[in-house]
């Protein structure tokens, strides 16, 4: 099979057999312990300069590079959030680098690689690009600020071995409850949990120099600096996954504060509830449906059938589907 696979070139889209194959051996890869190197590592140098920029591009993004930021020229950013917001930092303190909050420590060794989202095949660089969105200057990878994002992925991943998978990075994989999740349950339990943080409308608590790029101390989960009704998050048993093992702050995949029936009805609360920015591009996105995520629930691919799209938004979710 894998003579038939195609070559992994940015931008090239396989047929439906091909995708497949595809993901499957991506699902398939050998699995590494997790790694993480020490920031004494860091070389010196024009090489450490750039892997250090590139760290402090993902700890201050909005001040360095988002809408607000002083210098125009470097507004790549659509929205006020750091990297860390979600790539969040372990005990290291480097960013990407706690188990199961989104982590980089591997990225390198997953690009280029079949996006089901838009069925091409991208770049590490493409989906940084990706993540950054569409602000006034479009960040390329000729930019210095993308070579020292790279850079700095490039080394926090120096220790991973090529073409393995690593434990701890993703998502943790959890059993969804055996039933639909309920925002109704899920709002007095954000109530309770995160609004100290989030606010009690989830736009989060601005820093006192916001206006000049300072971002937010506590990042918000609703409104227009945060994911929008077509990012991955907008898919319950993501956010779900997420919160679990991330929140409230403090928690982590080996300790985590919340019972998974909370986090999934909090997830609901959060999707459903609260408003968030309008993706007129999400219809297409995951255009082939036998690479479509259960969670992914928009009513365009619904028409005429309002249950299908209540299962698709709150579940119950198949086993394995996620």
């Amino acid at each position: 099979m894998a003579d038939e696979l195609p070559a992994l070139t940015p931008g090239s889209m396989p047929d439906g057999k091909q995708a497949a194959a595809l993901f499957q051996r991506f699902d398939s890869r050998p699995v590494q312990p997790w790694s993480v190197p020490s920031m004494e590592t860091i070389p010196q140098g024009a090489e450490g300069e750039l892997i250090r920029y590139g760290m402090k591009l993902m700890q201050q993004t909005t001040q360095l590079a988002g809408p607000l930021a002083e210098d125009h020229s470097k507004r790549y950013s659509r929205n006020n959030l750091n990297c860390v917001n979600c790539h969040e930092a372990g005990p290291s303190g480097l960013p990407g680098s706690k188990p199961y909050a989104l982590p980089l420590v591997n990225a390198v060794n997953e690009y280029p690689k079949l996006d089901p989202k838009s069925m091409k095949v991208i770049s590490l660089e493409q989906r940084i690009a990706g993540m950054f969105g569409k602000g006034e200057v479009e960040l390329t990878p000729q930019k210095p600020e993308m070579q020292a994002i790279v850079a700095y992925l490039h080394w926090l991943g120096g220790q991973a071995k090529p073409g393995m998978a690593m434990t701890g990075t993703g998502l943790l994989p959890i059993a969804m409850p055996n039933r639909a999740a309920d925002p109704k349950q899920g709002q007095g339990l954000f109530a309770a949990h995160c609004t100290q943080c989030h606010g009690t409308t989830g736009e989060g608590t601005p820093a006192p120099d916001f206006a000049k790029g300072g971002g937010y101390l506590f990042p918000p989960i609703a409104g227009d600096d945060t994911y929008d009704d077509g990012g991955h998050m907008y898919m319950v048993p993501l956010l779900t996954r997420f919160i679990y093992a991330n929140m409230p702050l403090g928690s982590s995949a080996a300790a985590p504060q919340l019972k998974i029936d909370e986090a999934y009805d909090i997830a609901a609360y959060i999707n459903s509830e609260l408003p968030r920015r309008h993706a007129p591009q999400r219809i297409g996105l995951y255009p082939d449906p036998a690479f479509r995520p259960a969670g992914f629930a928009i009513p365009e691919y619904f028409p005429d059938d309002p249950q299908g799209f209540h299962r698709a938004r709150f579940g119950p979710f198949p086993h394995g589907s996620l």
